[in-house]
């Protein structure tokens, strides 16, 4: 298990999440700090997975729709509110079994909480739709096993066309 969380320059295709902060706890940058003001405002995402070889599968994913940014990775909910605070995400990417105390349904309520704009996709191997359903916080669902559908889920999740 991965511990830690990284803070990102926005992502594009190339490029890296690692690099002189990787395994550190940087300063948490403003999303506004990272964009010009005259450039069109994509949105800004989080992912909050414990498992890095997930975290990896989802940024390639989420890679392929240039209207999404990467700015934060995750592996427990506290640093996942931490981070939503901070960035302020148009979405967040949430496993539900994480490292740390709490689950990616006890921490959804919490990010939305820290970050009140953010849409909330549960993205779990476990079959949790009842349970996502019932938690307000929760915005959408998919089951791990779903994965091809990720980037047209967080599309819609987020009010953009699905990119074809």
């Amino acid at each position: 298990m991965t511990a830690g969380y990284r803070t990102c320059v926005p992502y594009t295709r190339g490029s890296s999440l690692t690099g002189a902060n990787a395994g550190k706890n940087p300063v948490v940058l403003q999303r506004d700090d990272l964009l010009d003001d005259d450039s069109a405002r994509p949105t800004v995402l989080v992912v909050v997975e414990d498992e890095e070889d997930m975290r990896f599968m989802i940024r390639i994913t989420l890679a392929q729709d240039p209207r999404l940014v990467l700015l934060g990775e995750a592996a427990t909910a506290e640093e996942a509110i931490e981070l939503a605070r901070g960035l302020q995400p148009g979405a967040v990417v949430l496993d539900h079994q994480l490292d740390g105390r709490l689950t990616g349904l006890e921490a959804a309520p919490l990010i939305k909480e820290a970050a009140p704009n953010a849409k909330i996709l549960l993205f779990t191997a476990f079959d949790l739709e009842a349970e996502a359903e019932a938690e307000a916080a929760v915005d959408a669902f998919l089951r791990k096993d779903g994965v091809k559908h990720l980037l047209a889920t967080v599309d819609r999740l987020v009010g953009l066309e699905p990119k074809r």
